[in-house]
């Protein structure tokens, strides 16, 4: 017999990476929410309910995955050499690396928003996270080391992030599931619409996401 798994709660840590969330979202879709906006909230549901209150826009039952599929497609043919473009196409051929910065920049422009897509190389991530690190240790050291060692981070984590030119994922489906995620608006056909029951499952995948729950987990999950 399969044992019975005990719902996650949220206490301690597991509200401040539930506020962050919210934080997060806040600062993707420009929401503001009142103080005590989640005071009396006691389930998940009523959090997503409140998340989703701010919206008045009018509510066409489209999908919007596909709307954002046809809107980047259309972009990456006037960059990319490849005559067909699905959602399995790999990102790697159809944005060459030697002009891949300027070839998203461009990208970005004609969408509207940032992708945010290209990431550094692994080694150049652990080249951060190793200054980074010695930043925490020099602080016991030296304040004025700490100081230092902390602008050599910061400039080099500009200069890295700045030159970027690896894929944070791998096909054009990926890259349209991100941009739904992050721009759900901006992806649709009219900006002014939206899918409700849609766009509420994905604000669930969006704090799921940023919690490290599933959606199953975090729709389970109770209050301590």
């Amino acid at each position: 017999m399969a044992e019975d798994t005990k719902p996650f709660v949220f206490e301690g840590y597991g509200y401040e990476d539930l506020e962050l969330a919210i934080m997060h979202f806040e600062k993707d879709y420009g929401f503001t929410y009142a103080n005590d906006a989640f005071t009396n909230v006691k389930s998940i549901a009523e959090l997503i309910d409140v998340i989703c209150a701010p919206i008045s826009k009018e509510n066409k039952e489209d999908c919007t995955s596909q709307q954002a599929f046809y809107k980047l497609k259309s972009v990456l043919h006037k960059y990319s050499e490849e005559a067909v473009i699905t959602p399995s196409s790999q990102l790697e051929k159809l944005i060459k690396r030697k002009n891949r910065i300027a070839t998203i920049r461009s990208i970005e422009n004609e969408l509207g928003f940032e992708l945010k897509v290209l990431k550094p190389t692994a080694e150049l991530s652990l080249f951060l996270w190793l200054v980074f690190l010695g930043t925490v240790v020099s602080v016991f050291i030296s304040m004025y080391f700490a100081m230092l060692i902390g602008f050599i981070w910061l400039l080099s984590y500009w200069i890295i992030y700045s030159n970027a030119k690896e894929f944070k994922v791998e096909t054009v489906g990926e890259l349209v599931k991100q941009m739904v995620m992050n721009n759900y608006f901006k992806s649709r056909r009219d900006p002014n619409t939206i899918n409700e029951q849609e766009f509420r499952k994905m604000v669930i995948s969006f704090i799921a996401d940023l919690v490290g729950l599933t959606e199953e987990e975090l729709l389970e999950a109770q209050f301590g």
